[in-house]
């Protein structure tokens, strides 16, 4: 990704959350444990849908959300730059851009890193040996090392997408529709004009 393209994520909202959270992993050295952390918030909460809706409701006040989230990051060992991050994000009520700061968060670490950053999306968590075989053709796409990002996408229908900053591969079964519709439509219209 062109160091623009860095700067212009860095503009929304989400972005300056992102980049002041960059920004302070920096100064830190605490990048990757920031890195980490984000997915294992997500995993957390994935399987405890509960009490993520109650941590990012507003209905608890202020010494019970530091009181909660306290207790999450030290649950899950999150490095100190993390959790007052996540605290002020809760407390500014802004955790409804949480996945958006972590993309942009993401996409300023690959890039620091000399990495490239790739979400590979399916309708369906993939099973271990699937990721592997995605892993593989990621490898043999890109000449950079890649930062994989699993995503669930059930609009896609069947199949997987793997997409980049530049770049993407849509073998979905809704793209495959989408150009079969396409070639149908193409038909007619030529058929017409006959």
């Amino acid at each position: 990704m062109h160091i623009n393209s860095l700067n212009v994520l860095f503009t929304s909202l989400a972005g300056r959350y992102a980049k002041a959270l960059f920004n302070e992993g920096l100064k830190t050295e605490c990048l990757e444990p920031i890195f980490d952390n984000f997915a294992k918030l997500e995993i957390f909460f994935k399987n405890n849908q509960s009490l993520k809706k109650l941590l990012t409701s507003g209905c608890l006040s202020v010494n019970d959300l530091d009181i909660g989230w306290n207790a999450v990051g030290d649950h899950l060992s999150f490095c100190p730059v993390f959790l007052a991050f996540i605290r002020q994000v809760v407390a500014n009520r802004r955790f409804n851009i949480m996945n958006r700061i972590r993309h942009v968060y993401t996409v300023a670490f690959a890039k620091h890193k000399d990495m490239r950053n790739v979400v590979i999306s399916s309708v369906v968590e993939l099973l271990p040996e699937q990721k592997e075989r995605a892993k593989k053709l990621v490898a043999k796409l890109f000449s950079e090392k890649a930062i994989i990002t699993y995503k669930i996408n059930e609009k896609i229908l069947a199949g997987i997408k793997i997409s980049s900053e530049e770049v993407a591969i849509d073998a979905s079964a809704f793209a495959q529709l989408k150009q079969l519709s396409k070639f149908y439509k193409n038909l007619k219209i030529e058929s017409v004009t006959k």
